[in-house]
């Protein structure tokens, strides 16, 4: 293999490394801001609604992210 396409190889495999490793943490502190932001609403239904869904927002955003990082890692772990 080329010396371009090997060094391109290990430039996206460890992008996305720290990035499987990132999005956990990232997502854990967005959900831990956003039940702390609900907790200190007051109960006020609609603070508690909006930080309900940004809660739900960030789960979602962050399976998606890691299933795409596993996804893209595994094609390239086919190629190596």
């Amino acid at each position: 293999m080329p010396t371009l396409v090997t060094g391109a190889f290990s430039l996206l495999n460890d992008a996305l490394t720290w990035i499987l490793y990132l999005i956990p943490a990232a997502s854990g502190a967005a959900i831990g801001y956003h039940a702390l932001m609900k907790q200190m609403g007051d109960g006020d239904p609609s603070v508690t609604a909006a930080h309900n869904r940004a809660i739900r927002n960030v789960l979602i955003a962050g399976a998606i992210g890691m299933s795409a990082a596993s996804l893209v890692k595994v094609v390239l772990a086919y190629f190596k």
